[in-house]
């Protein structure tokens, strides 16, 4: 009596095509496709000047250099990356694309939930984490990508080159939406099929560690790296009337990068406030002013309570 050879067909099933799509412990690609649903923008939620078209996956926006605001109709998933095609750019404007994560659900605003801009007006509130894409990189046909890790830190590469740290303190708790504020010199983005990275360790000068498991040694990032102007769990405080004026011995700590720096919410003006009490200098005065108004307005830093916001005189 011959062999009986038992053959085990491949298993088809849907979960078994997503878990071929998730990353292994071993050698392999770091992105991989990511399987459902491709992201569209959302019909509804959008600034007055935005016009998308028939599929809802490129948006233009139409007059002026801003209510650009726009978010995806559904969730994305940690380590999904969100692809944008750079279709349009016009120059003479000031600044380009403005994006990350909200935590609210599109669907449930309205109109008058969604401001003129992201920065500064969306990412003072809590639960809106986002900053601007330098000008130099925001140029046409430039494909940008940008994810969340488990650690709520926030990552971008252009046209496939090294992820650069964007910043971190997202709450990766709940479902977030990507939000992208088509801003600026930025005049139309494309939303392009998504990629699943693998959760490979990234450091803070933006190359991959090669780990396939995510550290928390590396969460003490600078000021203009890593800092987000909003946070879900913002400290509420009532503004106080103003405070007395700043001790002459009293030193703020200069910002990284530049001389004065760029403020850490607008990201286009020179610092030149420091924060009473906590000491922090990382806004414009504009923001500061625009911050200190704000009903549980905290520090973008290290989110203690905002009584004051104090103007800095150079010599």
């Amino acid at each position: 009596m011959g062999n009986t050879v038992h053959r085990t067909l491949p298993d088809t099933s849907p979960q078994a095509r997503l878990l071929a799509t998730r990353p292994c412990c071993g050698p392999g690609p770091e992105r991989r496709p990511v399987l459902g649903e491709a992201p569209r923008f959302h019909a509804q939620a959008k600034g007055k000047n935005v016009r998308l078209d028939g599929h809802s996956r490129r948006a233009t926006r139409r007059n002026s250099f801003c209510n650009g605001v726009t978010f995806t109709q559904r969730p994305i998933r940690l380590y999904e990356q969100v692809r944008l095609r750079l279709v349009a750019v016009r120059p003479g404007w000031s600044g380009a694309l403005r994006f990350g994560f909200t935590a609210h659900d599109p669907s449930l605003m309205s109109a008058q939930d969604i401001p003129k801009y992201a920065c500064p007006d969306l990412v003072t509130r809590p639960g809106y984490w986002a900053k601007a894409l330098p000008e130099n990189l925001a140029l046409r046909d430039t494909v940008l990508a940008y994810w969340a890790d488990r650690h709520g830190r926030v990552f971008y590469s252009v046209n496939d080159g090294e992820p650069v740290l964007f910043h971190c303190g997202v709450a990766v708790g709940g479902p977030l939406w990507a939000l992208i504020d088509v801003y600026g010199i930025t005049d139309e983005v494309q939303l392009l099929g998504t990629l699943q990275s693998s959760p490979a360790t990234t450091s803070p000068s933006g190359s991959l560690s090669g780990s396939q498991d995510d550290s928390d040694s590396d969460m003490a990032f600078s000021v203009n790296q890593s800092s987000s102007a909003s946070e879900s769990s913002l400290v509420t405080a009532p503004s106080s009337p103003l405070s007395p004026p700043v001790s002459p011995m009293f030193s703020p700590p200069e910002p990284a990068g530049s001389k004065n720096g760029e403020c850490t919410v607008c990201f286009d003006g020179e610092v030149d406030t420091v924060i009473y009490t906590c000491g922090h200098m990382c806004l414009c005065h504009s923001c500061g002013l625009r911050l200190k108004r704000q009903a549980r307005a905290c520090c973008p830093i290290c989110r203690r309570p905002i009584k004051d916001v104090i103007k800095i005189y150079r010599p």
